[in-house]
């Protein structure tokens, strides 16, 4: 019996990949619209694949716990696009209508929704498939954990990450501690690359084990900075240590794929004038998969994703009159 396969989507993600994919649009009232019309495709691109469940982590709002441990922590980041803020409520409009659970948990990231749903399902012998290109994921990916690229149509696993990185998913944590991480603001040890931090791990195997060893470390540089810096090393760990216990109540019966709203739906993409996805609701009988579809099967990817690839092709909703085809993830 083919097991149950929950799509867990990385919301914030997704929406600043197709807002910065997408030339852009405005509604009937002038209100901005690209990253809805970019995440509307998305869904239902993925509502194709025929998941079982399906379910969308957000990030809460304001500081959360890793700046209590690193004040710095993510303060290079840019404010969010003028443009794109006002979309949140619209996105989170779309997804009611779709029924599909939105989950967060204050003070916590999206991330840390994501590997708490992702440990849970698994442990249910569920399938786990994470949208999403942030290399933070790859500390859940197992052999019934992936990760799903929707702007280039492919899967990261294991296999994957070793061919990228050399570590285990089990190694991805203590990597992220030594090389630090520019995008989120996490240190890191000085001069230690990926390379370094590779053969550092291979050789000793974990963090804490490099970290004791500093003194058998190849040069006297990297030695002194192991030693020097070792403390940063762990407070970055903290940092990209993804939490899978928090106290959230995940309803996978609420997350199983249902029929969408289509009177709601159709509405909202007037509104938005969304024309092709409001006939599409309005007319469920009529309703025909786009022409322009890529049915090409997701490939397991070899290497780390991009994020600037093109926006995927539209396709159909939650019915199976809009469904086209049976994909299963884990042949």
């Amino acid at each position: 019996m083919t097991r149950d396969c929950i799509y867990i989507i990385d919301t914030f993600s997704l929406m600043f990949q197709v807002f910065h994919a997408i030339p852009a649009m405005t509604g009937n009232h002038g209100q901005p619209t690209n990253a809805v019309f970019g995440f509307t495709r998305d869904i239902l691109g993925i509502l194709d694949r025929k998941p079982t469940h399906l379910v969308c982590a957000f990030d809460s709002p304001g500081p959360g716990k890793r700046n209590a441990i690193f004040d710095a922590y993510k303060a290079n980041r840019a404010e969010m696009p003028e443009d794109l803020r006002p979309q949140i409520p619209l996105i989170k409009e779309l997804l009611a209508g779709f029924r599909i659970p939105v989950l967060e948990c204050a003070e916590w990231e999206a991330d840390d929704v994501i590997a708490t749903i992702a440990t849970a399902a698994a442990a249910r012998g569920m399938e786990v498939v994470i949208v999403t290109t942030d290399k933070d994921a790859r500390q859940l990916l197992s052999p019934t954990v992936r990760m799903l690229n929707c702007r280039k149509n492919t899967f990261f696993d294991g296999a994957a990450l070793m061919e990228d990185w050399g570590v285990r998913p089990d190694q991805v944590v203590d990597f992220q501690s030594l090389v630090g991480d520019s995008v989120d603001n996490v240190p890191g040890v000085p001069k230690v690359g990926p390379k370094t931090a590779r053969t550092l791990l291979e050789t000793f195997g974990t963090l804490d084990h490099v970290l004791a060893n500093a003194d058998k470390a190849p040069g006297k540089k990297l030695q002194e900075n192991l030693i020097a810096f070792a403390d940063q090393a762990r407070m970055s760990r903290e940092l990209v240590r993804l939490r899978t216990d928090l106290p959230l109540e995940i309803d996978f019966e609420a997350a199983r794929i249902q029929t969408p709203d289509r009177v709601t739906l159709h509405e909202f993409f007037k509104l938005l004038n969304f024309r092709r996805f409001a006939a599409a609701m309005n007319d469920e009988s009529t309703a025909e998969k786009p022409t322009d579809v890529d049915e090409t099967p997701p490939k397991v990817q070899s290497v780390v994703a991009s994020e600037s690839a093109p926006a995927a092709a539209d396709s159909g909703s939650a019915d199976d009159s809009l469904r086209v085809r049976q994909q299963s993830l884990f042949e």
